[in-house]
């Protein structure tokens, strides 16, 4: 049977080195690269073979989530598994709706990062245990903005972020019109009157970090 073989991307590098040690314990798994950086990455691609690719989504010259479309849209058959300091369910939502495999924290056990592997090379999606919703509710999204749409939240999330209306437009595929005009609704259910207030409440709700 041919070795699994994994990309590493994230801007740590002894985060890297913890990583790489824990996935080539496994028998058949091959860490063929680690790199630090979107530009890294695109270089390494061209050169080496991938089949799971484990991204942080906080990368210093790129977008995780521009990335994860940008990367499948090359190599639609390559199995993303998100691994991020990130654990808000906005987050998570995103990410899988980009078309990422798997999404684990870095808060959790590192059997999780080998289960998420394991799973998406099998074809199936995998979520951090800690970051499923109870078996009673719905997924993540609606519960924390029941407010908005779905396309409202995601253009929340952005927004929280930090994105200008325009790289929000750019990231989600909408034209710049259509994503004022989501800001403007967003404002009206959510009595909000300014981007400002808006980071602030993403930060009271949990939906993007503090610091």
């Amino acid at each position: 049977m041919a070795a699994l073989r994994i990309l590493l991307v994230d801007d740590h590098p002894i985060v890297r080195s913890g990583f790489r040690q824990l996935l080539e314990q496994e028998p058949g798994w091959q860490v063929v690269a680690e790199v630090g950086s979107a530009r890294e990455l695109a270089a390494t691609l061209l050169a080496v073979e991938c089949d799971v690719l484990v991204l942080d989504l906080n990368l210093p010259d790129g977008d995780g989530m521009v990335m994860i479309r940008q990367l499948l849209a090359q190599r639609p058959r390559l199995a993303i598994v998100v691994l991020t300091m990130h654990d808000g369910a906005l987050y998570v939502q995103e990410a899988l709706a980009a078309g990422a495999m798997g999404y684990v924290s870095k808060r959790a056990g590192p059997d999780e990062l080998i289960d998420a592997i394991r799973t998406v090379q099998r074809g199936e999606q995998y979520l951090d245990r800690a970051l499923r919703p109870p078996p009673a509710s719905d997924a993540g999204g609606p519960q924390l903005l029941p407010e908005l749409t779905d396309r409202e939240a995601q253009v929340f999330l952005l927004l929280a972020r930090g994105h200008s209306v325009a790289r929000v437009a750019t990231t989600i595929g909408i034209n710049n019109k259509t994503a004022y005009a989501h800001r403007s609704s967003i404002y009206a259910k959510l009595k909000l009157a300014s981007d400002h207030e808006l980071r602030m409440l993403g930060k009271r709700r949990g939906l993007v970090a503090a610091s």
